[in-house]
């Protein structure tokens, strides 16, 4: 799908989405905006609203009467009190956002055109910031550099993956999410943007100029030149993802791969497409995964190319490998495709779309749940592996050593014998 059909329909038909490269479960809005902005927009909107219920246009139908009279006094104990003067942009934002925010949905958002415009740009696989992913650590309260992209600006730099956000142009950006976090990195090539970072407590400054980023989310190499097996790691799934991964495991075939291990772990999920179009690349013909709509439609995705994987396959996952990434474990692991080691998925089997709004800002919120072939519903409980092995994450900071990646060579040595 081109990104012009993306911005009339949504990010098209189902398309899940995560905001960023998020590395841990993204349900906490913590600085996702100003509360006094945000509540000062929901009232003021309410009692928009109510005017142009009374005016009879009926948009305010689902509000009672008490809920109706009380928005009335609310706006006007702003109107004759609030202190400082009000803004109707920012007053308009959080009345779109504040519709949105009730909800309920954790996954719902209204983009303003900035951020609907930094949304295609990250889907798209290039734009223009510093060259790193950015993942919130709830424990700290705090964002942190979830990956850096080889030969770009924060690589350059000497910022490394595990180094903290403490401020950006001056500005203390603890408590805030990746998505934010991310607006204010972003900016036009050529500019800089002031970095406070900190290392094991340690705070370290930086001052980078801004670059086009051209965001690798698959990365390979022959991990075993003897046995001739191949390693394939998936970051996350958006436009540039297939190719480079179609390009990726041709290059491990030419070499004589004979076995694949197929890294998912941390894996947020991504673009639907993405991912179904890769399953496609691995599976039989069939049904790779389909959705269930509000009204009772069902969308499927399908493999239909004759194409079939015919070598062992391993499939790492983790407690962070979620929605789209889901998808393709769970067709691997259903057609018998793949084995799977590593912990339990995290389990996001609903779907988001997003709705432009005519004006270059957007809404996005649950539209439907997704099914694997095999019927499941995997929604809050997640994959569970076929081997189940616990990361020993000391080891795997302290010596580099990545136990679950050892077990999966050892389960593929055995199934090549």
């Amino acid at each position: 799908m081109s990104i012009s059909n993306w911005e009339k329909t949504g990010k098209g038909q189902y398309l899940l989405r995560e905001s960023e490269e998020e590395t841990v479960r993204p349900d906490d809005n913590k600085g996702r905006r100003n509360p006094l902005g945000f509540f000062v927009g929901m009232f003021v909107g309410a009692a928009i609203v109510l005017v142009v219920y009374f005016l009879g246009f009926g948009f305010a139908n689902s509000l009672s009467l008490a809920t109706q009279r009380k928005i009335g006094q609310i706006e006007k104990l702003i109107d004759k009190n609030y202190y400082w003067d009000r803004d109707p942009d920012e007053e308009a934002e959080g009345i779109y956002l504040g519709l949105v925010y009730s909800l309920g949905d954790k996954y719902a958002t209204y983009y303003t055109a900035d951020e609907l415009q930094s949304e295609i740009e990250s889907n798209a696989g290039e734009f223009y910031g510093i060259g790193c992913g950015i993942a919130f650590d709830p424990d700290a309260n705090c964002c942190y550099i979830g990956s850096i992209d080889e030969g770009h600006p924060a690589d350059l730099a000497g910022i490394e993956v595990n180094d903290y956000f403490y401020k950006v142009d001056g500005e203390d950006v603890t408590g805030w999410l990746p998505g934010d976090v991310s607006k204010v990195v972003r900016g036009e090539a050529g500019t800089t943007v002031e970095l406070t970072m900190l290392r094991n407590g340690e705070e370290m400054d930086y001052t980078i100029k801004r670059a086009k980023v051209e965001v690798t989310s698959v990365s390979h190499n022959m991990i075993d030149e003897e046995k001739k097996i191949g390693y394939l790691r998936i970051g996350r799934f958006d436009y540039a993802t297939v190719d480079q991964f179609k390009n990726a495991k041709k290059d491990l075939e030419d070499q004589g791969m004979k076995a694949m291990i197929l890294d998912l772990r941390q894996n947020p999920g991504g673009m639907v497409n993405a991912c179904t179009d890769i399953a496609a690349e691995m599976v039989p013909d069939g049904i790779i995964c389909y959705a269930l709509s509000k009204d009772g439609s069902r969308r499927e995705w399908k493999s239909e190319d004759g194409k079939e994987i015919d070598i062992p396959v391993i499939i790492l996952t983790d407690g962070n490998t979620a929605s789209a990434a889901e998808i393709l474990t769970g067709a691997m692991r259903d057609y018998k495709k793949a084995t799977t080691v590593g912990t339990t998925t995290y389990g996001k089997g609903i779907i988001q779309n997003t709705y432009n709004l005519g004006d270059g800002s957007a809404v996005e919120f649950t539209c439907g749940e997704y099914f694997l072939p095999n019927d499941e519903s995997i929604h809050e409980k997640g994959i569970e592996p076929d081997m189940e092995v616990e990361l020993d994450e000391e080891a795997y900071v302290n010596e580099g050593k990545d136990n679950q990646l050892d077990v999966a060579l050892k389960e593929l040595e055995k199934q090549l014998k």
